[in-house]
C-alpha cells in the first residue's frame, strides 16, 4: 500500500516508472541549452544572439502572449512558423522545445482574479481561451520542428491537497482533470509528431514527485521536464528528483536555489513563497545550495541523453551573467568525451 499525493492511503498506486533507458551505441552526450523567458526583453533576434554568444545551439522558446518573443496571434500561421523556424537557423539555434506556461494555465485555472491579468472574463471564456493557446502552441511547434511541447495547463483546485475528514475529495480529482481537459491537445501533439511535456510546479497538477507518477499513469503520452529546483524548494532531495524516470525524462531545467529560514522577513530581491513554507528565491547554479555535481552525475547513471536548460530567475545577476555563470559550471560537470570508467 501506497500514499496518494496528498498523503492518503491509496489501494490503488500508480504503477512504478519505467526502468532508466539505455543510451544507444553513439547516442551523444547531454546537450546545453537555454530557456529564452529571461530574453524576452530583447526580442528574437536578440535572445537568439545572446544564445549564440554564450554557446548554446539549443533553446527553449516561449510563445505566451506576455512573451511576445512570437506573434501569439499567429501560432497556427505557416508562414509565421516558417519565419520564426528560419531565423533561430539562421543563428545556428534549433528549437528544442517550444512551451506555453501562462496563456495555457487557463485550461485548468484558476479561473478567478488570479489569472486576470492574463484573461478578465468568466470561466468558460478563460477555459476557452487557454485551450486555443494549448491547441495553437502544438501546431506552431510542429511547425518550427520542436519535437517537445512544454504546456502548463493549470489546477482546478490548489486546496485539495490537504484532505478532511469524512471527505473523499483528493488530489487525483485533480488528476483526473487534467486527463480530461488535456485529451484533445494530446490526440492533436500525437498526430502531428510532437511530445508534450509537463513540469512539476507548485501551481500544477503535477506538483511533486507523487502527483508526477499519478499524472503520468493516467497520461501514456505525456513525458517529463524536472526542474530539481522547483522540488527541492517544497522540500524534496534534488538529487532523489532526477532519478528513476526512465523514457518518461524528455527535459530538465537548471537553476540554483537559496532558502530562507530566518523568522524575520527576507531582505533582498527575489524572495517567494512556493507554498506555507520559508521564502526561497532562484539563482544563477553555484550561487545557492544545490548539489548541481551530484545531480549531473544522478543524469548521467540513469542515461539521460536530453538537454539540460539553464532556466535563469537570478534577480541579482544580469541576465547574460546569470547564464554565463551556470553554463560555466554545468560545462565542467558534462563529459566532454568517453569516460575511460573505473581506472584502479
Amino acid at each position: 500500500m501506497t500514499r496518494s499525493p496528498t498523503g492518503a492511503e491509496d489501494q490503488n498506486p500508480a504503477p512504478p516508472a519505467p526502468p532508466p533507458a539505455r543510451a544507444a551505441p553513439g547516442a551523444g552526450p547531454i546537450r546545453l541549452g537555454i530557456c529564452l523567458a529571461a530574453l524576452a526583453p530583447f526580442g528574437l533576434a536578440g535572445a537568439l544572439a545572446v544564445a549564440r554568444d554564450v554557446g548554446v545551439g539549443v533553446v527553449d522558446l516561449p510563445v505566451d502572449r506576455g512573451f511576445a518573443l512570437v506573434d501569439a496571434a499567429r501560432l497556427e500561421d505557416p508562414r509565421h512558423q516558417r519565419d520564426v523556424r528560419e531565423r533561430c537557423a539562421a543563428a545556428g539555434v534549433a528549437i528544442g522545445c517550444v512551451s506555453n506556461s501562462r496563456d495555457t494555465q487557463l485550461v485548468l485555472g484558476p479561473h478567478g482574479p488570479h489569472t486576470d491579468a492574463v484573461l478578465a472574463g468568466s470561466a468558460e471564456a478563460k477555459r476557452a481561451f487557454g485551450v486555443r493557446a494549448a491547441l495553437g502552441t502544438v501546431r506552431f511547434a510542429a511547425g518550427v520542428g520542436a519535437p517537445l511541447v512544454r504546456l502548463m495547463l493549470g489546477v482546478p483546485d490548489l486546496a485539495r491537497w490537504l484532505s478532511w475528514s469524512g471527505s473523499e475529495v483528493s488530489w487525483q480529482d485533480n488528476v483526473d482533470a487534467w486527463v480530461h481537459a488535456a485529451r484533445p491537445v494530446l490526440e492533436l501533439a500525437d498526430t502531428l509528431g510532437v511530445r508534450v511535456v509537463i513540469e512539476p510546479h507548485p501551481k500544477q497538477v503535477a506538483y511533486d514527485p507523487a502527483s508526477t507518477r499519478a499524472l503520468l499513469s493516467g497520461a501514456s503520452g505525456v513525458h517529463l521536464c524536472v526542474d530539481p529546483a522547483n522540488l527541492a524548494a517544497i522540500g524534496y532531495d534534488p538529487v532523489a528528483c532526477v532519478r528513476g524516470w526512465g523514457r518518461r525524462l524528455a527535459a530538465v531545467h537548471a537553476k540554483d536555489l537559496q532558502r530562507w529560514s530566518d523568522t524575520e522577513p527576507p531582505r533582498g530581491a527575489g524572495w517567494s513563497r512556493y507554498g506555507p513554507g520559508p521564502a526561497i528565491r532562484f539563482r544563477a547554479l553555484g550561487a545557492g545550495a544545490l548539489p548541481w555535481p551530484a545531480i549531473v552525475a544522478a543524469l548521467l547513471d540513469d542515461d539521460y541523453r536530453g538537454v539540460i536548460y539553464v532556466e535563469h530567475e537570478d534577480a541579482l545577476l544580469p541576465t547574460e551573467q546569470g547564464l554565463a555563470n551556470s553554463l560555466t559550471l554545468l560545462r565542467a560537470l558534462i563529459p566532454a568525451g568517453v569516460a575511460p570508467g573505473r581506472t584502479w
